[in-house]
């Protein structure tokens, strides 16, 4: 065979086959009968053909969809188990491979044989250039697909439905090669995803719960060498999609932990009130001396609205809230269960069904606390 079949394995490579079916569909019809007279198919090959049409088209469909739901948050995250998923030319195209076969496979088909003058290894030319299906001349048909078998327009519809496939493929590894190199060239967008990805990955405790150490914190080298930087953009900038999912979480853990302890948190604490320290320490205060904040409730109970008004002070959500409470209080009432909490917070919600909406209940029951505060 005088041809090679190579695709550049990069940016490039990509852009190359795209322009290539580009140039197909100008006029494919045109270009596939002219291949199909130029290698005189028998029906059997024609067969063949589809099915080996079929085959590619399925695995092409099964690599869109897995590089769908990579494209879904590669670039909306700092740092994902896909790292390079894009950049890495070789690491790309191993998750292309079916895709990238599939167009040699049938752009060698429709490449007419020729055996004069055959040239030496480094002057063969591309399937992708003198292939019918690509560049190479051929003469219009009179009579079009309707003066073939079936088989032939069965061939030329799976062929058509496999070219859109490829072209959707490689514009996802296109799009995103070109989202990521606009992004890691902005250093405020870096900082802005790395910082987002933290506060995601303190916010789920229980992913980082076997992490809670000041001493872990101290010794974790990526936040040794974030500040080895001395600045944490350019850390973020330099450090986009060079990490694993994993490698973050302890990072995200430690740096949380160690800005916490600055203001007197502990691991929790600092967990708890990482985009706001400052209110974790205040919080950590009123705990302290909470019943001289809330009015007790019937017998030795505290009264629920001043721990629902607290939780929704707080801003750590309804679950976390009342967990944080529970687990800190240390006054003399005893405590109503968390369903008595919430009904009387849903009670006010019937009450103003208006005010409730988006979020507007939790923001009344926080200003009612601070009021609650300032009268002491």
């Amino acid at each position: 065979m005088i041809y090679f079949t190579d695709i550049e394995k990069s940016k490039e490579g990509i852009l190359q086959i795209l322009e290539v079916i580009k140039n197909y569909e100008k006029d494919g019809e045109v270009r596939f009968i002219a291949g199909i007279q130029s290698r005189n198919f028998s029906e059997y090959k024609i067969q063949q053909l589809i099915c080996i049409v079929r085959e590619r088209l399925n695995m092409t469909r099964r690599e869109l969809l897995r590089l769908s739901e990579v494209a879904l948050t590669y670039n909306k995250l700092w740092a994902t188990d896909d790292n390079n998923c894009f950049r890495d030319a070789e690491k790309l195209f191993r998750k292309i491979r079916s895709t990238l076969k599939g167009t040699k496979i049938i752009y060698k088909r429709f490449t007419p044989i020729c055996r004069k003058n055959v040239p030496g290894r480094d002057f063969r030319p591309s399937i992708f250039v003198k292939s019918t299906l690509a560049y190479a001349e051929c003469g219009r048909d009179l009579y079009g697909l309707e003066s073939y078998p079936d088989s032939v327009s069965t061939l030329y519809a799976e062929m058509g439905a496999y070219f859109t496939n490829v072209v959707a493929v490689l514009l996802i590894c296109h799009q995103e090669l070109a989202k990521e190199a606009m992004i890691s060239k902005d250093a405020d967008l870096c900082l802005q995803l790395l910082n987002e990805q933290c506060k995601n990955i303190v916010g789920d405790m229980k992913d980082v719960v076997g992490m809670l150490s000041k001493e872990a914190a101290s010794k974790d080298e990526l936040l040794k060498t974030s500040k080895k930087k001395g600045s944490l953009k350019v850390f973020a900038q330099e450090g986009f999609h060079k990490y694993s999912i994993a490698r973050v979480t302890r990072y995200a853990t430690s740096r949380a932990i160690e800005n916490g302890a600055a203001f007197g948190l502990d691991d929790i604490e600092s967990l708890y009130f990482v985009n706001d320290p400052e209110k974790g320490m205040k919080a950590k205060e009123i705990m302290t001396c909470f019943d001289i904040y809330a009015d007790k409730g019937r017998g030795t109970k505290m009264d629920t609205t001043a721990i629902a008004e607290f939780v929704c002070w707080t801003g750590l959500g309804i679950a976390k809230g009342y967990k944080y409470f529970t687990s800190t209080y240390t006054g003399s009432y005893d405590l109503p269960q968390k369903k008595s909490v919430w009904a009387r917070f849903d009670s006010y919600k019937k009450a103003d069904p208006e005010a409730a909406k988006n979020g507007g209940m939790e923001r009344k029951f926080a200003s009612d606390f601070e009021n609650r505060i300032s009268k002491r």
